[in-house]
Order: C-alpha cells, then structure tokens, then sequence
C-alpha cells in the first residue's frame, strides 16, 4: 500500500455514556441495524445523537509479557513464562501492521490469559511481586478485537437500534463534535466543540459506553496534527522533522496503542494530539507538504519515532518507559553537545537536577516560543505538605498508606527519570512502576515528568519538595530541543538524525 493512500482510523471519544454533534453538509449515513441489515440514507446539515449500548458483551484480557520485534522473541519469553507455572495459559498476540513487503510495523507480545478485567488486576499485581518477570514489560492488554453491542441513535427526525453508524462525507464536507476533551489527565484539560474532515464511525466501545472515530486520510490528518502538537508559527526545519516523526509514529503504532479498542491512534497526548480543523493552517503547509510520503525506517520497519515536549536534558530509552524490546534508534543522548553522567546514580541525578546544562530545550540559552513561557519545562518544583500529598496519593491509587514517612526512588532510567517508586507510610508501603503511573499519583493531575529528587523538610517530615526537570516520558525527539536546533540553522535531516540515530529517511516514490 502506498503511504499516499493510507487512511487512519482516530479515537475522538470512547467509553462515552452520549456522543453529540452536527453532520454540516451532505453526508452518506450507513445504519448497520441489530438484524445486520445495512440502511442507507443522505442527511444533509442534521443533529445526531447516540446513546450508550443496550447490552455489553464481557470482553477477555491477558498479562502481556514483553513487546517484541520479532515473533522468535516473543516465543521464547512466553515458553519461560510457561516454565515457571504451567496453570497458565498463554499465547502470542502480532499487533500492528505489515504495510507492504518492504515496510513492517508488526510487532508481538507474548501474553498470559488472565479472564475479567479485575482478574487481570490482580494477576498483574501477582506478577509483579511473586515473579523474576521483567515488571516495567508487563500490562494488561485485550485478548480479542472490538465487539459489536447495540446503542441508540437519532438523526433528525429518524430513531434506530444501530450496530454500527458510519457518516460519509460528500465533497468537502465536515461534521462537529461536542465536548472532544484536551488534555485528558493533566491540569490544563478542557472540552471543546471540535470540528473534523473525513467519515464519522460510532459503535459500542469495548469496556462499556459508546465511542467516534474519524477515518480520513494520513496525510489529511498530518495536516492538523503538526499544528495541533505545536503549533504553525515555528521554523520550517522543526515542522518538518516533526511531520516525518509523527507519520513515521502513524505507521509503526497503529493497531498496538488501541488494539482491540476499533480506531488506531487516539486524538489526544496519549498517541499525538489531532484536534480536527481548527489546528489546519488554511493552505497546505510547505514544510508538510514537502515531506508527503517521507518516512523514517529502521531495518524494513517504519520507526517509532516518539517524542516528548522537553527531555530535560537527556533522552530517556524506549524500554524504560513501556518495557520490552526497545529499538536501536530510541537510545538515550544528551539534548546538546553535552558531557552527562550516569543518571542511574542518585546522587549523579541530583546534582543534573540542580544543575541548567546548556541543553537545547533550557529555555535560559535558547528562549522558547512565546506560548510556552507560561510554565516551566526544562526545571520545575512542586512542594506539598505531608498531609497533602498523603490525600492525593489515596485518591490517586485508592491506597490508604498513612502518615507519608518517605517517597524512595527504586529504579531510574538513563535520563534520571524514576521507573519503580516505594512509597512508604505509616500504614503501607507501596510500589509504583512506570513514569506515567508515578506522575500521576503524587499530583492531582499529573507532575511534568518522573525526572525528580525529593527534599524533605521537618521531623515528620512535614513537608516535601519535589525537583524535576523535563516535560512528557522524554524518548525520541524533543521538542522544544528540535525547535531550538531549527533557530540555530540546523537542517531538518540533521535534527532527525540527532533525535532518531540508525534510522535512514524513505521517500515512497
């Protein structure tokens, strides 16, 4: 298949109770009814509503192991895992897709059986403190594919018991959403009335409620996400790069993020951030545009190629963070012509915390873009009473844990971000694995990134500082990093390769 051709599948809204919105102009409406039976109509400008399912069918989940690149790997680990107890029951799931013969984005996973989502819970947590299993590897992911349920929906004046809606566009027409979430998790989340090109979906969603996709063109839906990520405004060299990173990104994840969820990629931080027409330059930018069909590969495979807005400094491994087998290119490097030790080390990340390299993303040597002066993303603190982070961190992980005695770093990665945290109180210790889960459960939405040291002052101790550097998981590229290059006249070639090394640049002709 051609990268031209390619057309996406984009979560807008899952797992929601009522979707809303606007058909603004014709549109070819598809009703799969419970019979099975396709009803076909044209609506043109008309409020839908969909209302959430009738029935849900109990959908099963597993323990994934590891993620591999090759289906040998993958094999072998769950053979291992097997070993150790033969109760289980395992398989190896392909995710991903294989584009063409010359361009693979499958990777596997070998997967433990666990039944229920609850049970999945609790076997993960199992796994992680009765085994020698690699614990930043394992996940819960879904054992099969979305199931159809029937919801209700209402067009106009018309009323069905769908299965499936699908809402075509004719000429250029778009259709709005209400409410599309921005940000879903951190602090700065808002809900938006949004507007999108391209088909609208809505089925059932595999846990429960009811979710839209948008399937439109790849490069239709680059068009809004450079703009989305970062907006128009910057030196075409960064938006470059940042296009060929983000459909390099489309093609080596889809069908892995939301496997079994019905779309590819969602809209929001999670995936990358598409927020429809509003984030579209009106013409086609020359810095997109030109990159048309250009990807970056790594071995007849389309490259991951993460980022993070700001490293803080240092780049951190793919493994680190997601566990698994980590590609080549996603090594951890300095943001910069920089000298930087082993931030493994505690004392080491101390010191690189309360230091300001001249890092390409610190803002004290290369001033970011106007609209991100508002906080602090290279270095930022937060500080908390005892009592408070004590509150957050029972309502973040449902853990009644005490007077909080010490937040004790396990594991860290090459760039200093913490990957396995012990909490410690009075009443419970807990452990906390990935950087994800322990941003988010010591803030009330999420810290910056798990780059931090904490200082602790009183007897209690009463209160505790948490220093930090970086914003996002810092893997791949940086952002504001990349930005910066581009201001110094560095080429887009040169900032991917800086960013991504051991990949080469294909242009599909």
């Amino acid at each position: 298949m051609r990268i031209s051709n390619i057309q996406i599948d984009i979560g807008l809204l899952w797992n929601e109770a009522e979707i809303t919105g606007e058909l603004a102009g014709e549109f070819d409406v598809d009703v799969t009814t419970l019979s099975g039976k396709l009803e076909r109509f044209t609506a043109e400008s008309r409020n839908f509503r969909a209302r959430a399912p009738l029935t849900h069918k109990k959908r099963a989940f597993g323990i994934r192991l590891d993620e591999s690149l090759s289906e040998e790997r993958a094999q072998e680990i769950l053979a291992r895992a097997l070993r150790v107890s033969g109760s289980f029951k395992g398989d190896v799931i392909e995710a991903g897709v294989r584009w063409s013969e010359n361009l693979d984005g499958r990777i596997w996973w070998p997967v433990l059986a666990a039944g229920s989502l609850s049970d999945a819970e609790e076997l993960l947590h199992d796994l992680r403190d009765k085994t020698n299993l690699e614990p930043l590897a394992l996940s819960i992911v879904p054992m099969e594919d979305t199931r159809e349920a029937p919801f209700h929906f209402t067009i106009g004046e018309m009323k069905f018991e769908a299965a499936r809606v699908a809402c075509i566009p004719r000429a250029k027409t778009i259709f709005h959403l209400d409410k599309i979430p921005i940000g879903r998790g951190f602090h700065w989340e808002r809900k938006e009335k949004l507007s999108y090109r391209g088909q609208l979906h809505l089925f059932a969603s595999p846990k429960q409620g009811l979710t839209a996709a948008n399937r439109l063109p790849l490069e239709t839906y680059l068009h809004s996400t450079v703009f989305s990520e970062m907006g128009a405004d910057l030196p075409d060299a960064f938006l470059a790069a940042q296009a060929i990173a983000a459909r390099s990104t489309v093609l080596a994840t889809t069908g892995r993020h939301h496997r079994g969820d019905g779309f590819h990629l969602c809209n929001d931080d999670h995936c990358q951030c598409y927020q429809g027409v509003s984030r579209e330059p009106n013409d086609i930018h020359p810095a997109i545009g030109e990159t048309a069909g250009q990807i970056l590969t790594h071995e007849n495979k389309p490259a991951d190629a993460r980022y993070a807005k700001s490293c803080g400094g240092v780049s951190e491994t793919y493994e680190a963070v997601w566990g698994g087998e980590g590609p080549a290119y996603l090594m951890s490097r300095p943001c910069g012509e920089l000298t930087i030790g082993n931030l493994k080390d505690e004392k080491a990340a101390s010191d690189f915390l309360h230091q300001k390299p001249a890092a390409f993303c610190n803002d004290d040597f290369y001033p970011y873009p106007e609209r991100w002066n508002e906080e602090r993303h290279f270095r930022w603190q937060r500080d908390y009473s005892a009592k408070e982070l004590e509150n957050i961190i029972q309502n973040k992980t449902g853990v009644e844990i005490g007077r909080l005695r010490e937040l004790r770093p396990l594991v860290r990665g090459a760039s200093g971000r913490i990957l396995i945290l012990e909490i410690i109180g009075s009443k419970r210790t807990l452990k906390l694995y990935r950087e994800l889960e322990i941003r988010r459960a010591l803030s009330s939405s999420h810290l910056p990134s798990s780059c931090f040291i904490i200082e602790l002052q009183g007897k209690g101790p009463d209160r505790f500082t948490i220093i930090g550097g970086g914003w996002g998981h810092g893997v791949g590229l940086c952002q504001l990093g990349a930005v910066a290059m581009a201001n110094q006249n560095m080429s887009t070639e040169k900032i991917l390769d800086h960013y991504y090394p051991h990949t080469s640049l294909f242009t599909q002709t």
